[in-house]
């Protein structure tokens, strides 16, 4: 998965003015999901946004989303079951 496929967004929130970072997550990855229940068909995963990161500055924001990149980019692929 290359930046330009993984969907996040840094923004700031309306009522306290924080900068924050979401992102579309596996629910399986996020632990909502059973890798089990989804192995054996009874569940499927799917696709989440989350806030995973909350900060004074728009440029705190990025300098986290960069130094946790690969971790991102893994909660980001879908669960498929080979």
């Amino acid at each position: 998965m290359s930046r330009s496929e993984f969907e996040y967004d840094i923004c700031q929130r309306e009522y306290d003015g924080s900068w924050q970072v979401v992102a579309k997550l596996s629910s399986v990855r996020l632990g909502e999901t059973e890798r089990d229940n989804v192995r054996q068909k009874l569940r499927t995963d799917y696709m989440k946004w989350s806030v995973i990161f909350v900060s004074e500055s728009e440029e705190s924001c990025k300098k986290w989303v960069d130094s946790q990149w690969d971790n991102l980019v893994k909660l980001g692929i879908p669960y498929e079951v080979a």
